[in-house]
């Protein structure tokens, strides 16, 4: 009997000595402070979008003819003026041909008339000859000369006619897929065109930027050129210019179309790839950071846990603008103001803390 009220006694006694009620000092959450800093930033805004060619050019036959000659390989990168197609020619050199025989004959009744004329006009003021004969030699010169104009005009068609059968790239830039080959009939009408040629220096960028973005853009853009960057094939940086901001809200999304421009000699963008786009526009002063992880996501916000002088953590709800160069850019707090970077997941408002760091600023 003795030996269990011995063991009784004991087991009491370590359960007495383990019980969190008896121990002395409570094990309080551990946390890291930072103090919240102003900073001057850059202002920049990030979106999607995608490039595009500033020309875009159809290739089509102006009149209807067989393909003698591609003077290029499709893909080709071309200049502005370099030949590009060959049509066959000989209805149009014959065109010419028959044009300037009745150029000739014309010329020699224009000239024959204009004789005549020179002739009878003595006649005419010494009564030699008739007026009604003076009027038929008028009426002849008049007539061989507005057929010797018609003639003219006519070689004139035939030369263009014949200038067609030669087709020259308009813009310099990378072709695309040959619709025609020798031998093939080109024709205006065609549903294809026979081959396009996208510009590709400079190139264009299109994209959209929200609402509330478009006041600092516009007010950058009256301070001077806005930057615009995008990056090459191998992932760096190309810095362009905007060109354009449109003049409409879209009811739909809330958003404003703009464009850029780049210049791009080595052909390293190419139209229709798709980017990740920043706006340059100044710099914001005076704006509070931090870093991102003490900003925490609530069910009514973004807050953070701030400690006050008893060493009690409450919440403090701010406005999330951006993340900007690995820093958070909030409203609602001050510059100064001690928050906790880390052991925030551990926190209940209210709660008791135990502060393991002196508090630094935010970034330097």
């Amino acid at each position: 009997m003795a030996c269990v009220l011995a063991g009784a006694a004991g087991l009491w006694l370590y359960s007495q000595a383990s019980s969190p009620a008896t121990q002395t000092k409570t094990t309080l959450p551990k946390v890291s402070l930072i103090a919240a800093v102003s900073k001057t930033l850059p202002l920049t805004f990030s979106t999607q979008g995608h490039l595009v060619s500033l020309n875009e050019v159809d290739i089509r036959a102006q009149i209807t003819s067989p393909v003698s000659q591609v003077a290029f390989h499709e893909g080709d990168f071309v200049k502005q003026g370099q030949l590009l197609f060959v049509l066959d020619d000989a209805e149009e050199q014959a065109a010419l041909g028959h044009a300037q025989s009745q150029l000739g004959v014309i010329k020699a009744e224009l000239d024959k008339a204009n004789r005549d004329l020179s002739r009878g006009q003595p006649l005419l003021k010494t009564n030699y000859i008739s007026s009604s004969d003076w009027d038929t030699l008028v009426s002849a010169q008049q007539q061989a000369a507005a057929q010797y104009k018609s003639a003219q005009d006519d070689i004139h068609t035939a030369q263009a006619q014949l200038a067609y059968t030669r087709i020259y790239s308009p813009v310099s830039g990378k072709t695309g897929a040959l619709n025609v080959h020798i031998g093939s009939l080109a024709q205006p009408g065609s549903t294809l065109p026979m081959v396009s040629i996208n510009q590709f220096d400079p190139i264009g960028a299109e994209f959209t930027l929200p609402e509330q973005d478009l006041n600092a853009v516009v007010a950058a853009q009256h301070q001077g050129p806005v930057n615009v960057q995008v990056t090459d094939a191998s992932g760096k940086p190309v810095t362009g210019t905007l060109s354009f901001i449109d003049n409409t809200v879209s009811q739909d999304s809330g958003t404003v179309n703009f464009k850029a421009r780049f210049a791009n000699g080595e052909n390293q963008l190419w139209p229709g790839a798709y980017q990740n786009i920043t706006v340059s526009a100044g710099n914001t002063p005076n704006v509070v950071v931090l870093p991102p992880q003490a900003v925490q996501d609530g069910p009514d916000g973004h807050f953070v846990y701030v400690i006050d002088a008893q060493m009690h953590a409450t919440t403090q709800a701010v406005t999330l603008l951006r993340i900007q160069q690995q820093m958070a850019v909030v409203t609602g707090i001050q510059p100064g103001m001690k928050v906790v970077l880390e052991g925030a997941n551990a926190l209940r408002p209210g709660m008791a803390v135990k502060v393991v760091n002196a508090p630094a600023g935010a970034a330097s």
